[in-house]
């Protein structure tokens, strides 16, 4: 387990995106594979939210420019001195394969799975109240009641459908966040400010605390600026900022 816990804010629409699909994403790997039907629930409630998600049809299309752009930024670095360039050359060709994938796809990630009425009802009823109950669909009550290897047969092959988008995904934002090193900063009073060059396209920015720190990070800004505030966590009353200088770790991701 990690002894730090960091943050993040997206600083557009775009990223913020990638990073719902991939905490979905990291979310199914946790039940997709155990035998509970209550297992099995929770991998079509996040199944459901990424055919949400995915139902944008620009998604593929700034997916396609992200890998675009990063291959043009990584060729780059082909002339700079002491690059590895046997693993830069399988970097670049990962990201021509999943570009390649993705522009192979015509339809909209997850087709097929919008054309079944199994997962159009479960898809209408989940919005409702209880409308997953035996009661209200007993399609899905049976299924819940198949052996758990016929369960996560289906469910892994629904899964699989978006196995490009995943892998872009989570190359995507691992390169932005490799794209600048922390630096160590404090905030006042619990309140820290930071401006950003306009004219350099930040992505995201990411704060980490020792595991172990009283406070968790509020972050709040956009192209121009951002803010963090330590907070101290209160499961009854409105969570409140700290009011001691706390030290801890700032990445500006830009790529």
């Amino acid at each position: 387990m990690s002894d730090t816990i960091t943050y993040e804010q997206p600083l557009n629409e775009r990223i913020r995106i990638l990073l719902r699909l991939e905490s979905l994403f990291e979310n199914i790997e946790d039940t997709l594979y155990e035998p509970s039907p209550a297992s099995s629930h929770a991998t079509m409630e996040r199944l459901q939210e990424i055919l949400t998600l995915t139902d944008r049809s620009e998604l593929k299309k700034d997916l396609m420019k992200e890998l675009d752009r990063n291959h043009l930024t990584l060729s780059a670095l082909k002339e700079h001195p002491g690059v590895n360039h046997e693993q830069l050359d399988g970097f670049l060709d990962k990201i021509k394969q999943l570009n390649s994938g993705l522009d192979a796809e015509r339809s909209k990630p997850g087709q097929e799975l919008r054309n079944s009425e199994f997962l159009k009802s479960f898809r209408q009823r989940s919005g409702v109240p209880g409308g997953l109950s035996d009661i209200d669909f007993p399609h899905y009550h049976f299924w819940l009641n198949l052996p758990s290897k016929e369960r996560i047969a289906s469910l892994s092959e629904w899964v699989g459908n978006f196995d490009t988008i995943r892998e872009a995904v989570i190359l995507v934002l691992d390169m932005i966040r490799r794209s600048a090193t922390p630096t160590t900063v404090t905030s006042t009073k619990g309140f820290y400010q930071h401006s950003l060059d306009k004219d350099t396209p930040y992505q995201l920015i990411r704060v980490t605390l020792p595991m172990d720190s009283p406070y968790y990070v509020e972050i709040s800004g956009g192209r121009h600026r951002f803010s963090a505030r330590m907070m101290i966590p209160n499961m009854v009353d409105r969570p409140t900022q700290a009011m001691e200088d706390i030290s801890f770790q700032l990445t500006t991701c830009v790529l």
